[in-house]
């Protein structure tokens, strides 16, 4: 609750116990803690975006590039990385492996957007969003439902063919269908687009299964 409007940052998190990653589930849809005491009940606003970072393996090198030789058997990478539970994973809508960056990486520079370049973009977004949800109960595409989504961009079977291929492969749940359909929509608010497409659909569910 005290990350309310704010960010919840998990470093390490697959070394937190099993019990406190599995109770952050509940806030993590309701957007509300409820604390049930013998003295009574209370519920709390909980309304934030959870990062959480991991190691690949408990050594911390088991990744390729990485300049040391891992320690770790294939069996010991599973259970750690089976510490984030799949109903834990299935509530976070970006899901990125990163790569240790070389020297040679850092001598390439190139263009780079500035941080004011950025923040417009956003700004920009936001307003698009504060637009579409001025008569709703929700302000951001993050808590609109996902009937309400597809309803309002009157979204085809074409535009959602990906969605429902995965969905039908198991690569992602209901909620995790309605998870990258939030997130198409924020892409879309990005690149100045009028509603998500089939192309910003791709981009989020790329993002959210580590595919490309």
């Amino acid at each position: 609750s005290r990350a309310h409007r704010g960010v919840l940052f998990m470093d390490e998190a697959p070394e937190f116990s099993r019990d406190v990653l599995e109770a952050l589930r509940q806030p993590m849809e309701s957007r509300r803690v409820h604390i049930h005491r013998a003295w009574g009940s209370m519920v709390l606003p909980a309304s934030f975006q959870l990062i959480m970072a991991a190691n690949p393996c408990p050594c911390g090198v088991g990744m390729a590039g990485a300049g040391a030789d891992c320690r770790c058997t294939p069996l010991d990478k599973r259970r750690y990385r089976n510490r984030l539970s799949g109903p834990l994973l299935d509530r976070v809508d970006l899901q990125l492996e990163l790569f240790p960056v070389s020297p040679a990486d850092l001598r390439i520079g190139g263009d780079q957007e500035t941080s004011t370049t950025v923040a417009a973009r956003v700004l920009e977004a936001r307003n698009r969003q504060a637009e579409r949800f001025a008569d709703c109960d929700w302000k951001l595409n993050a808590e609109a439902p996902g009937t309400w989504l597809r309803e309002h961009f009157a979204l085809t079977l074409s535009d959602l063919s990906d969605l429902d291929r995965a969905l039908d492969t198991g690569r992602i749940t209901m909620r995790g269908y309605d998870r990258v359909l939030r997130v198409a929509t924020t892409l879309a608010d990005l690149a100045g687009k009028p509603g998500p497409d089939p192309d910003t659909m791709r981009m989020a569910l790329a993002l959210r299964t580590q595919e490309s």
